[in-house]
This record gives structure tokens, C-alpha cells and sequence, in this order.
């Protein structure tokens, strides 16, 4: 409500209750199965081939995902996400020294696999100006540069820090500064190498930090038999620290009582002598003496030029990297909890198709412990799975294996396999899943003509499909379209083309209201569009005014689709319809907080059977 304080016209805007809804995309395929690179267990999106090439290594023999993508963007697909599945991978790395021959670097490459073996280091100083600081890391292929990163630190607190600079920017490498280089509870830090003399006799350890600066560590409660009565004392006094009470430069502990669970540190100074006091830290024992520095003017480390990495030139990886290999049935599926395999694709935020080719050439019946699982991701992720069937299922028996596999609304399976033109292979003819080729056809026709028309027909040809792995004609499909498999054929001046139409529920004796691709396709399509074009709804006033802009946005949203051709009938009376009042949501649902929308819509049904009747017309007889 407008504030009046003064005499006067004031102007109010009000807002109009228009809440643009949007329609989601609605063929973004994911590929899950095995690939030569790129991160396993991990939904990455591209947009092209190219995308896959260089993240993925392009295509593989090894690998029936290749040529499924490939596929895919030949027919027409724009979007894709890519899971990657293997076993026995490993990246290569390398481990790049500091000047005292101690780890100061640890660099793996981006991803796993046999790609990174050719990747080669150069640490390069480009001067004295900050000595732990100051220094270039090139990435090369060979002796190609690839990328250079300029100005690193090993110093958390700088802005070129390493682990910042380079694991956000750099495609081919990932970085860690060594374990060594840590911090005690005072935010101060030195290299790995310490020297001091040993004395078991007494409780003092004395010597340099870094080969510069002096100490003194006094252990209280000594003097020890042997060496490793000291290394048990020293673990003992730091673990009964508490590592949370600071560990005082005095023989006095925090109670103001003597006692042997503190440490003392004095820096040594020619001519003076000062007292540091030293939080307690996450310190493991004799060995984390290494980790106390003295104060250095608020820097993280003593200067030092050993602190960054030793200049080296086209260093290979010290360990190399593995490929891996196919995964297994078990490993295709995955883990939900850990979001491994498919379950990989719960941190995508949409995908509609799902594809996974290694079914095709499963033997022993290991797809069905594949496909079930598939197809309740995609039930419970509004998307549909085309399913490829292994490769030794013939016109008999296809359809008995489809009846006895898991069936579902959100899934259709396709008959027979399609060939291609293997580049790897000298331009052989290579027998391969269908799905891929299937997806770009869906997105070819959903780009232009509409999720609501049938991806079948003369219009979806298969384009890249030199043959079909097997010859149908038209008594073999209808022995087998009646039973929810689509056919792919080949028809003269036409091509090979898609020939079916229907969802693993679209047997004729099942009778299910989602008979029909396009139909379920266009129901979810609806489902995840709504969905995510009502959240605004959530915690608005559940009254009249609500339900009137529900009725006026849902409807916008069902008229624009009307007006495409999406749904059947003349008006939009006859083509859908949105409810929203107090017959929809009662004084009770009310009361619990419920608004209650009915949408419904008249789908077009594709015309499967086309009956011509010719008759003769007989002449005048008069």
C-alpha cells in the first residue's frame, strides 16, 4: 500500500499476476557406458561431437557409447550428457621437487586413463622477486605447450595460488600442494626437511629450521632410555595436548601446574632470545616437529627459495596412466548412495532420453540386471529409456524377450540393430545398438515438428545407417508390432527408416492409455514443464486470488501448446482443460495447506493404420 504524506497525485504499479511458464527441453540424451577419457562417474554435458572428441577421446572400438553419440549428432541431436564407466583406470601423475629434494608438488592429470602418459611438466623461475612464489608451470604434449600458467604461489594466502589457479583453469592437470607443507594452529608453516642433533639423555632436541633458523624443543619428563622412548614421549606429550589447549614456552602447564603434556619452542637468535607460543594442532607425533615454524613477518613460509618447485623441463609422469576397461552389469547400474554408474545422473538437472548401448552386446542375460534398474531412474526422473536388446535376440523370439523384460510406459525397444560405416575398421560395415541413432531422430523431430509427433515414419530416416542388420518386411512386422516392438525398415527411395511407434506397454493386449511414444513423451514433457513452472505457487495464500492466476498461467501455457497442434480437437474446450477453485481444493485441503490443480489435455493419436477403400463406380445403367 502506497505511503501518502503530502497533497498530491502518487502512482502505484500493481503487479499482473503473469507468471510466464516455459517448456523444458525435451530430447537431452545420456549416454552411460565406457569411454577411452574423461571423468568416470560424472554427468558432463557437451553439444557436439567435437565436445566428446576432446573430453572423451572420439571413438573407440572398445567403446559402443562412441558410436552411439556419434550417431546421435548425426541424426539431428544437439544435447547430451555423458557418464563415463570403467574399472581398473588410474591417471597419470607426477611429483615435482623443491630444491632439497623434497616433495613440494603433487600433479595428476585431469582425468584417468593412457591420454596423460604423453603429457609432459616444465617448471620454469622467472626471478628472485618472492622466492616461494615466483615460479611458471607448462603443461606440453610432447614437447607441444599447451598451456602455461604464470606467477604461481604455494602460499594459500596469494591470489596466484597454485591449487586455485590451476584446478580452476587448466583442462589437462590437477593440483596439490605435497602433505608436507602444512600449517600449525598459528597459521605458520615450513618445508619438510628439519635437522637437529639427538641427544636421548636429555629432554631438549636442538638445531635449524630450514638450514636458517634456530631452536630449542623442550619435552618435559626426560631423559629417555633409547630413540624410540623419545619418539613415544614426544607422540605422547603432543596427543595429551588435547589439541585444542596451546602449548605453552614455559615447564607450566595450562592448570599452572608442572607437568610433562606441553611442549616449549624458543627460537634461537644469535644475541637474543625470544619465547613462540604454539596452538595446538593437528599434529601426528615426532615427525610433526617438521611443521613448527617460527613467525616469519605473517608469511606462510620462511624465505626460502626450495619452497617452490625446482626448475625441470618436459618431465614425464613418474606414474603412468591406465585406461581401465569395460565395466560390468554391476557397474553400468551403480551405486544410488554414491552416485556412481547411473545413479551418476541424480546430479544432472534434466535429462529426457537415456541410452545404454553395452546392452547390446550383453551375453548370458546380464542386461537384465541392467534394464529394470534403468527404467526406474527414468520413471522417477520423468524421462524415457530406449532400450537396445542384445544382439542374439532374433525375429522369434524378440518378442517374448520384450514381455518377459521389465516393461514400462517410460521405455521402447527397437528391432533389429543397425549397421555402420566404421572409420576404424577401413570402412567396414560394424553391426551396432540402434538407441543412438534412435535419440538424434527423436531430436530431429521434436525440433521440427513437435514432441507430440511420432519420431516413426518416412520423415525419421536414419541417416549414417549404411544397413540394417537384418531385412523385415511387412508380415514379419505385424507379427511383432502388435507386441510393443518398433520396427526399424528400409524402403525403397525412402532408406532405412523408423517404423514403430510404441512404448514397452504398447502391446495390443495390455491395452494401456500410453500405447504410444509420443503420447507418453508429450505427458512428460507437460509433467516437468508444470512442475517447474508452479514453484512459485508454494506458500502463496491459498485463497480465490491464488487459484484465479494458477488458472490464467496454466492455461496461457496449455493455449500456446494448442495453438502448435499439440493437442487434439477444434477449441480449447476441446483440447485441455485447468481447474483450480474451491471444488479442486476444499476447506480441508485448505486447512493442510493443499492447493489441488487438475490439468487435462486431448492427445493427437498417430495414425498407425492407414485404410484406403477404392471401389469401382459403375456407369449409368440407364
Amino acid at each position: 500500500m502506497v505511503q501518502v504524506s503530502y497533497p498530491g497525485v502518487y502512482i502505484v504499479e500493481k503487479a499482473s499476476g503473469v507468471r510466464t511458464i516455459t517448456g523444458v527441453a525435451t530430447s537431452v540424451a545420456a549416454f552411460v557406458g565406457y569411454t577411452r577419457k574423461g571423468v568416470p562417474d560424472k554427468a558432463v554435458a557437451i553439444t557436439s561431437f567435437a565436445d566428446f572428441e576432446r573430453g572423451y577421446g572420439g571413438l573407440d572400438r572398445d567403446s559402443p557409447v562412441s558410436y552411439a553419440v556419434r550417431q546421435f549428432f548425426l541424426n539431428g541431436g544437439t544435447q547430451a550428457l555423458i557418464v563415463r564407466v570403467a574399472n581398473g583406470y588410474g591417471s597419470a601423475g607426477w611429483v615435482l621437487n623443491n630444491g632439497a629434494a623434497a616433495a613440494a608438488l603433487n600433479v595428476t592429470a585431469a582425468s584417468p586413463g593412457g591420454w596423460g602418459n604423453s603429457i609432459r611438466l616444465s617448471v620454469q623461475h622467472t626471478g628472485v622477486r618472492n622466492p616461494d612464489s615466483d615460479f611458471n608451470l607448462v603443461v606440453l604434449d610432447g614437447t607441444t605447450p599447451l598451456e602455461t600458467h604464470r606467477n604461481l604461489s604455494l602460499d594459500s594466502k596469494s591470489p596466484q595460488y597454485v591449487e586455485s589457479v590451476i584446478n580452476h583453469a587448466s583442462a589437462y592437470i590437477r593440483v596439490k600442494r605435497d602433505a608436507a607443507l602444512v600449517f600449525g594452529d598459528s597459521g605458520q608453516a615450513v618445508s619438510g626437511a628439519i635437522t637437529f642433533p639427538l641427544d636421548p639423555s636429555n629432554n631438549t632436541l636442538g638445531g635449524t629450521l630450514d638450514g636458517t633458523t634456530p631452536f630449542l624443543l623442550t619435552l618435559e619428563d626426560g631423559p629417555w632410555a633409547d630413540i624410540g622412548d623419545l619418539v613415544t614421549a614426544a607422540n605422547d606429550a603432543i596427543i595429551a595436548a588435547g589439541l585444542a589447549a596451546k602449548l605453552q614456552a614455559s615447564e607450566t602447564g595450562a592448570d599452572g601446574q608442572a607437568g610433562n603434556d606441553h611442549l616449549s619452542l624458543q627460537s634461537l637468535t644469535p644475541g637474543e632470545s625470544s619465547s613462540v607460543v604454539i596452538a595446538g594442532g593437528a599434529f601426528g607425533g615426532l615427525s610433526a616437529l617438521a611443521q613448527l615454524g617460527a613467525a616469519n613477518g605473517g608469511r606462510e613460509f620462511a624465505g626460502a627459495v626450495e619452497h617452490r618447485p625446482a626448475v625441470v623441463s618436459n618431465v614425464a609422469p613418474a606414474a603412468a596412466g591406465v585406461d581401465g576397461n569395460r565395466g560390468t552389469a554391476t557397474d553400468l547400474v551403480g551405486s544410488e548412495s554414491d552416485k556412481t554408474g547411473i545413479y551418476a545422473l541424480l546430479d544432472a538437472d534434466l535429462f529426457n532420453l537415456l541410452l545404454i548401448p553395452e546392452t547390446f552386446d550383453m551375453i548370458g542375460g546380464q542386461e537384465a540386471g541392467v534394464i529394470p534398474a534403468a527404467i526406474a531412474l527414468c520413471e522417477a526422473r520423468r524421462a524415457f529409456y530406449i532400450v537396445d536388446a542384445p544382439a542374439n535376440r532374433i525375429l522369434s523370439d524378440i518378442g517374448s524377450w520384450a514381455n518377459s523384460a521389465s516393461q514400462s510406459r517410460n521405455a521402447a525397444t527397437y528391432f533389429p540393430a543397425v549397421r555402420i560405416v566404421d572409420p576404424l575398421d577401413g570402412l567396414r560395415p560394424r553391426a551396432m545398438a540402434p538407441s543412438g541413432t534412435l535419440a538424434g531422430v527423436y531430436a530431429r523431430t521434436d525440433a521440427t515438428r513437435g514432441v507430440w509427433k511420432a519420431p516413426a515414419g518416412t520423415d525419421a530416416s536414419l541417416n549414417g545407417v549404411l544397413d540394417l542388420a537384418l531385412p523385415v518386411n511387412d508380415l514379419e512386422n505385424g507379427q511383432i508390432n502388435p507386441l510393443g516392438i518398433n520396427v526399424l525398415r528400409s524402403f525403397p527411395a525412402y532408406g532405412r527408416v523408423a517404423w514403430g511407434a510404441r512404448t514397452m506397454k504398447g502391446g495390443d493386449a495390455q491395452a494401456d492409455e500410453y500405447k504410444y511414444i509420443p503420447i507418453r513423451r508429450l505427458a512428460l514433457f507437460l509433467e516437468e514443464s508444470l512442475y517447474r513452472g508452479t514453484q512459485w505457487v508454494v506458500f502463496e495464500p491459498n485463497d480465490e486470488p491464488l487459484w484465479a492466476q494458477i488458472r490464467l498461467n496454466l492455461g496461457a501455457f496449455m493455449n500456446g501448446l494448442f495453438r502448435q497442434g499439440a493437442f487434439q480437437g477444434k477449441t480449447q474446450q476441446e483440447a485441455f482443460f485447468v481447474k483450480c477453485d474451491k471444488e479442486t481444493t476444499t476447506q480441508a485441503d485448505r486447512n493442510l495447506g493443499i492447493v489441488n490443480i487438475q490439468v487435462g489435455f486431448a492427445p493427437l493419436k498417430p495414425a498407425e493404420f492407414v485404410v484406403l477403400s477404392i471401389q469401382q463406380i459403375a456407369g449409368d445403367l440407364q
